[in-house]
């Protein structure tokens, strides 16, 4: 076995090989002398020098002591002089101070060295700069403190707003409620609840609470792109603002900043949020990210609310745009035959929508297809047949068209009369279509966009009973007699079981006469199910 002290071949190593290790350990090293007064230094390594700065012929014969400072914890330095007292190891952390007083963390580690017989005759210690490992260390305890406050924070105020919005019994209750709990909050002055007018874009206040400011001063026209609201509802985040920008004049002396909180749920916005701060500075990361769990907590809140209200009501947002832009093939179409078209439905074939248009009777059915070859938003037309004494005509659409834009979002076309160079386009939203969304993407795809309709209908939900309720209110007696005989008898089978000339004779009419009876209750029938214009 190798000697502790030599090498595998058992020579021993020299005190001068010993002492160079120290010298150039790269930990700095101290040996002092507790049997003399003091206890001294009575050598010190390179890496000591380096760390404190102190050179050793200043500082050897002198105690350690010239390290500490105002900051050095006497506690710590009791806990080294209780171990050299009772001849013990000891490790602290402590600051201490360089020769030219710049503070560092000091790990110490202490052990005493004895003699053969057994007496302490010195104490070697280590010395390890740890000043970024502490800063290191402070940073993840002030980050944690920082992030317990933080979620404090977020429990009280979405447990306070929670509390609120749950026992509100509607839209508009939960919105004031959320203004009134905000505008009490310490860190705000005031808070206000706005939501797009589609109409004319415009944001404008729903709720407000924590100052007497007049609504005008609070509406926000949508093409100010710097103001945070339009920011907030453009991005989709929380958009933060300093004392000017948003903030209502009335309280220009007290708010130090404003924030607006977007209140999206699954794609559909709510209106947004916007709170004024009651110090400048208070709206940091720290607080935007309350305020973006606070707008979820409360978009939640109105669509859960929503939901309720939608279950007993089956509701529809009707729209109505005014568009002048020939790149929609209506506007197109009429311009190109100097006429006007009117829809009468849609279908697909695959992925290609196919949309039914009458033309009036000055057009022609000629001239109609021609400016549908000559079109470049129809890939094929054909005339179907006559409707109303009108020609009907069949467009194929490419599978990107408007129409297939419209359908992948939910949203149904009820109308599009073009003529005169612009075109009426009437557009259904079932409920949970976003119906800013869907505006938005007509007013991408096409200029000279116009929203002169935005209504919410609320109707409640039809029945089969009540659909066939309607159809029979809307059959004469004959029609309705010709219809069932025809249905009973396995007229309409793939093996016809009836011909018209019996079922004619069964009802004691003339043949010609079954089938116009026929015919106009087939159309009746049909037109209920398809013609959302009678």
């Amino acid at each position: 076995m190798a000697s502790r002290h030599g090498t595998d071949d058992g020579e021993a190593l020299s005190d001068a090989l010993k002492e160079r290790a120290m010298d150039e350990a790269p930990v700095g090293i101290t040996m002092t002398d507790p049997t003399r007064p003091d206890n001294p230094l009575v050598y010190v390594n390179d890496a000591f020098e380096r760390i404190t700065g102190y050179e050793r012929e200043g500082i050897l014969g002198r105690n350690c002591r010239f390290l500490q400072g105002p900051e050095t914890a006497t506690e710590r330095v009791d806990v080294l002089r209780r171990a050299v007292e009772t001849g013990e190891s000891a490790v602290v952390e402590l600051r201490n101070y360089r020769a030219d007083g710049e503070v560092f963390w000091n790990e110490v580690k202490v052990a005493p060295i004895r003699d053969d017989a057994g007496d302490v005759r010195y104490f070697v210690g280590f010395q390890r700069d740890v000043t970024e490992r502490k800063r290191s260390e402070l940073a993840v305890r002030r980050e944690r403190a920082n992030l317990d406050h933080l979620l404090n924070r977020v429990d009280g105020l979405l447990s306070d707003v929670t509390e609120a919005v749950v026992s509100a019994e509607s839209r508009e209750a939960i919105e004031r409620q959320v203004c009134e709990r905000l505008a009490a909050a310490e860190t705000y002055a005031f808070a206000w609840l706005g939501a797009v007018d589609l109409v004319d874009g415009v944001v404008r206040p729903r709720a407000r609470a924590g100052g007497s400011v007049d609504a005008d001063a609070l509406t926000v026209p949508h093409d100010v792109d710097d103001h945070p609201v339009v920011r907030a509802l453009d991005s989709g985040a929380v958009a933060v603002g300093d004392g000017g920008a948003g903030v209502p004049a009335e309280l220009a002396d007290a708010a130090g900043g404003v924030a607006a909180v977007p209140l999206r749920y699954r794609g559909t916005t709510y209106g947004v949020l916007t709170v004024c701060a009651a110090e400048t500075g208070a709206l940091n990361e720290r607080e935007t990210t309350v305020l973006e769990s606070l707008g979820r907590t409360v978009a939640t809140a109105l669509n859960a609310h929503e939901s309720r209200r939608l279950a007993a009501a089956d509701q529809v947002v009707s729209l109505a745009f005014d568009v002048r832009d020939r790149s929609l093939f209506a506007v197109d179409l009429a311009t190109r035959v100097d006429g006007s078209l009117d829809y009468r439905g849609e279908v697909y074939r695959g992925e290609t929508p196919v949309l039914f248009f009458t033309a009036d009777g000055s057009a022609g059915a000629e001239r109609v297809l021609a400016a549908a070859d000559a079109s470049p938003a129809v890939a094929d037309a054909a005339v179907v047949g006559d409707a109303d004494e009108a020609a009907l005509f069949e467009f194929h659409l490419p599978p990107s068209s408007f129409p297939a834009d419209l359908a992948a979002r939910g949203v149904r076309i009820q109308g599009i009369d073009a003529a005169d160079g612009a075109a009426r386009v009437e557009l259904e939203l079932p409920a949970g279509v976003d119906a800013r969304a869907a505006v938005e993407r007509v007013r991408e795809r096409y200029d000279g966009v116009e929203l002169v309709r935005y209504r919410e209908d609320e109707r409640p939900p039809t029945t089969a009973r009540d659909f066939a309720a309607t159809i029979e209110e809307r059959l004469t007696d004959r029609q309705r007699a010709a219809l069932q005989r025809a249905y009973l008898s396995g007229y309409y089978n793939s093996t016809r079981m009836a011909t018209g000339d019996e079922l004619a004779a069964a009802m004691g009419v003339s043949r010609a006469t079954f089938h116009q009876h026929l015919r106009a209750a087939e159309r009746k029938v049909f037109a209920a199910f398809f013609d959302r214009h009678t």
